[in-house]
């Protein structure tokens, strides 16, 4: 990890995507699944189909997206379309049976960049509640103290450049003294970008 790390000798401060970068998002992912499948268990007595609704999703998870995996799951099991929102919601809200693990490779970098003080960043895609939901129950082993987060959807306008001028302003840092640690291919000028490939093994 030190390695990495002194490849960019005057860099300051590093900033990190959320998901598929720090956690990988399909465990966040696979438990709202689960806790749906007994929400539907216990809302409509008698039907028994958690573990059959769970198999579904999982299943299909890769093969669309959120939006097409909930209409199509409230189709092949016939629930109530009233039921949809409290789907949506869940992703929002959930309160998971089991913390969110980092990759171990994200936490030994992260650890080692607060031992070299540098800042630490998390910049992230996406509903900012549900993000929340996520980073809250991440098992972050004390790394929450050094993390300031930034959201895009409520910067403006909503995207990632309007993000990061106002990470740039607020903290009075420099572009060109940051790194960018992320799972998208991610250009921004005077900003070095290393792709979580080359951090997470795999």
């Amino acid at each position: 990890m030190q390695e990495l790390i002194d490849k960019y000798p005057n860099k300051t401060a590093y900033i990190f995507e959320l998901d598929n970068t720090i956690f990988p998002e399909k465990d966040y992912d696979l438990q709202v699944y689960y806790l749906f499948g007994q929400f539907m268990e216990f809302t409509l007595p008698g039907i028994h189909e958690g573990k059959r609704i769970l198999d579904y999703l999982v299943k299909k998870h890769d093969a669309m997206s959120r939006a097409e995996l909930i209409d199509a799951t409230i189709e092949y099991f016939a629930i109530p379309p009233e039921l949809k929102e409290n789907f949506e919601r869940l992703f929002k809200i959930a309160r998971l049976p089991l913390k969110l693990l980092m990759f171990k490779q994200a936490l030994e970098f992260m650890q080692t960049l607060v031992t070299d003080r540098k800042q630490i960043f998390i910049v992230t895609k996406g509903n900012p509640e549900e993000q929340l939901n996520k980073i809250r129950q991440i098992e972050w082993n004390g790394l929450e103290a050094y993390l300031k987060v930034y959201f895009v959807e409520e910067s403006e306008p909503k995207d990632i450049e309007s993000t990061m001028a106002k990470l740039f302003f607020e903290n009075d840092l420099p572009a060109q003294s940051t790194v960018m640690v992320g799972h998208l291919p991610f250009k921004l000028p005077q900003i070095d970008f290393i792709p979580v490939s080359d951090l997470v093994k795999l």
